[in-house]
């Protein structure tokens, strides 16, 4: 029997486990199809730089979380949600990890080099979101550019809300912890979030988190060009 897997894209369903793994290619190759392949170096390739990165892994994850959101509250007669919610936090969680952490790198750099000091660049922290969130709030606080710090009381007042019903993020990942007890919602009275009122959240958080590192980024590499053309005419 021929059966071309990709003309009808539950073709695999008339295939024994057998028969499929006779004919399914390897998922690295590329088939030749851009628009049906992911390039995983694409957006990192074009980055010089760690934090770039991490903001641009960032944003998949926030920007990910937003489009499951909207899949629910497109049709949740099925109560998707009551499941798809785990990796929608979980994405959520981690994208703002993401940013957090090449965020304090940055401003870390940009403190350092509006003084002509060097600061090499350093991702830090493990993954407690409020702590990376604290300490970013706390390099603001110290810098030059206060005015962006009420955008970062709005990220640390999310995770606060969050961080009361728990400080254990495998919750979206697993419902026990490590040490086997159930997480806070299983066999609790009902616990629900309102998709509507987080969507709007994840948006703001990655409208914030989106522009100040974009910001930051642009000030170091103002900062940069300066101080190499201010080199180029002393060595002139």
């Amino acid at each position: 029997m021929n059966i071309d897997l990709f003309e009808d894209k539950d073709a695999w369903k008339k295939l024994d486990t057998k028969s499929l793994m006779k004919i399914i290619p390897n998922y690295f190759e590329f088939t030749g199809d851009i628009e049906h392949s992911a390039y995983l170096n694409w957006r990192f390739d074009s980055i010089n730089n760690t934090e770039n990165q991490f903001y641009e892994m960032g944003k998949a994850y926030l920007e990910t979380a937003i489009q499951l959101i909207d899949v629910c509250l497109k049709d949740n007669s099925n109560q998707k949600a009551d499941v798809w919610i785990f990796p929608i936090l979980f994405n959520v969680v981690h994208g703002i990890e993401a940013y957090l952490k090449g965020f304090n790198s940055q401003l870390r750099i940009l403190n350092k080099i509006e003084k002509l000091e060097y600061q090499e660049s350093k991702i830090e922290g493990k993954h407690n979101i409020l702590q990376l969130c604290q300490t970013a709030i706390k390099l603001i606080q110290q810098s030059s550019h206060k005015d962006i710090l009420q955008d970062f009381r709005f990220v640390e007042s999310f995770i606060t809300i969050l961080y009361a019903n728990t400080d254990d993020m495998t919750f979206a990942r697993y419902p026990i912890d490590s040490n086997k007890r159930p997480h806070f919602y299983v066999n609790k009275p009902n616990i629900t979030i309102d998709l509507d009122v987080l969507r709007i959240w994840i948006c703001k958080i990655l409208d914030i988190l989106d522009g100040c590192t974009g910001f930051i980024d642009f000030l170091i590499d103002q900062i940069n060009e300066w101080i190499y053309e201010t080199q180029q005419e002393y060595e002139d």
